[in-house]
């Protein structure tokens, strides 16, 4: 981080910023340290030395003496350490006990009865305490609980499996299509054209000289360390995307990244006269979910659903206020998505599971868990159908089974559609097979761009 120091907060990545989090809850040396799904959003070298600073906490250094690497550690006083996780391999073999939550049944008021135990490890890995929260939750449909090794789209779902490949695309086929090519892109389908790209914010390049383009039905996986510059392009496709594919060539707000040279073409969003159609560019990220607790407490499911949350996080950003006001009516915020296609939509990502009925789309977005308010955000993405769908994380805050739904559903999507993909992630084993395309940033600079 040392390189970091001089550096506004506005030009770091959020992984940076993660990092910045997590060293101020560490050097206050405290008596508990909860880490609530704390690896999501780093690199492989910050998980790695994530891991390694908790194994050293659970020993016993405290922070001074960590930093010196002295090897003695049995003065110091311990850490009490506690981890959310729904990944195995965040387990540290420090930890001694383990407590399962279970997402029991829904409650007659809507809430879920969870079930709760707390047992000693006994020397269980990684794998294999999760293996034992699958076998107390699984249906008793007599699948196989061995997850090592295993896909994450593989893991059989509770409750269900995925739609057929037949329902999946008489979903994305049903209504019109705004298929509006840029007329720059115009004969090729090309959905996405940098040439010599070159964004900046605050004096600071984030991105230096992207020649890139994206075809319609290529897949591809935006791979880097953290502050490498993926989740700057991601927001700059959006918000290109929304200005009808016009050149993105000055920022929606002062602190936003800027194009200060090159060319950025991407295929138009719908807009809101374009309404019960498909089309243009889905977008689903950390920011906008960090922005939806921020803004959209009040807003319903329903509104979020059938607004697109695209859409209103791009109006947000244009409004003279630099915010639309919580809990305000979305008419004309953006697009308009057909209340079946939504349900649908929603229901196959097990958004919309036993319990949830008609009430559940009068709820306010701060109501749901925080893997509910992602997949409400993924649910209002696909229900776009979109030309290109830009995957920012997606499975941050998913636990093992919804995050098998959400691959297995976007590979289906892939295999029966021409749907093209951007997925941004630094976890590989999330990687579809329809995934076949590689850009690899390093420091705003493009190391490899071909195929994966």
């Amino acid at each position: 981080m040392f390189h970091l120091l001089n550096r506004h907060v506005n030009t770091l990545s959020t992984g940076q910023v993660r990092r910045v989090l997590l060293v101020r809850a560490l050097v206050r040396r405290p008596e508990l340290l909860v880490l609530d799904n704390a690896f999501d959003g780093l690199d492989l070298e910050g998980r790695s030395g994530l891991r390694d600073i908790v194994d050293r906490v659970l020993r016993g250094f405290r922070m001074d003496i960590l930093v010196q690497g002295v090897g003695d550690a049995s003065d110091a006083a311990r850490t009490q350490v506690l981890l959310l996780t729904h990944r195995p391999e965040e387990i540290s073999d420090g930890f001694g006990r383990v407590t399962f939550l279970d997402g029991g049944v829904e409650g007659g008021d809507g809430g879920a009865q969870r079930g709760v135990r707390t047992e000693d490890r006994s020397g269980r890995t990684g794998e294999e305490l999760v293996r034992s929260l699958i076998s107390e939750e699984s249906d008793g449909g007599g699948h196989d609980d061995d997850i090592t090794g295993r896909r994450p789209w593989d893991v059989v779902l509770p409750g269900g499996g995925y739609p057929s490949d037949v329902d999946v695309k008489a979903f994305w086929e049903r209504g019109g299509s705004n298929d509006a090519i840029d007329p720059a892109c115009e004969g090729e389908e090309v959905l996405v054209r940098s040439c010599g790209l070159k964004v900046t914010r605050d004096d600071v390049t984030l991105i230096s000289r992207l020649d890139w383009t994206v075809k319609r039905g290529e897949r591809w996986h935006l791979a880097g360390t953290n502050g490498a510059g993926k989740s700057t392009l991601s927001r700059l496709l959006l918000r290109t995307s929304m200005k009808n594919g016009a050149e993105c060539d000055s920022a929606i707000k002062g602190s936003d990244a800027v194009v200060s040279d090159g060319v950025l073409h991407v295929t138009p969003s719908m807009t809101s006269s374009a309404r019960f159609t498909r089309g243009g560019l889905g977008w689903v990220s950390t920011e906008l979910h960090l922005h939806a607790a921020h803004n959209w407490g009040r807003r319903t499911v329903g509104e979020i659903l059938l607004s697109g949350a695209s859409f209103m996080f791009n109006a947000d950003k244009n409004n003279a206020n630099h915010a639309v006001a919580d809990g305000a009516s979305s008419e004309g915020v953006g697009g308009s998505v057909d209340l079946d296609i939504a349900t649908t939509a929603a229901r196959w990502l097990g958004l919309l599971g036993s319990g949830h009925g008609d009430d559940f789309f009068r709820r306010p977005f701060s109501t749901l868990s925080q893997g509910e308010q992602k997949l409400l955000l993924l649910s209002s993405a696909i229900a776009q159908r979109p030309l290109l769908l830009v995957l920012d994380e997606p499975c941050q805050g998913l636990d093992i089974w919804n995050r098998g739904r959400l691959l297995g559903f976007i590979e289906r999507i892939c295999r029966v559609t021409d749907m093209s993909l951007l997925y941004v992630t630094h976890h590989e084993e999330e990687l579809i097979p329809s995934i076949c395309h590689r850009l690899c940033l390093e420091d705003g600079n493009v190391v490899y761009c071909g195929l994966k």
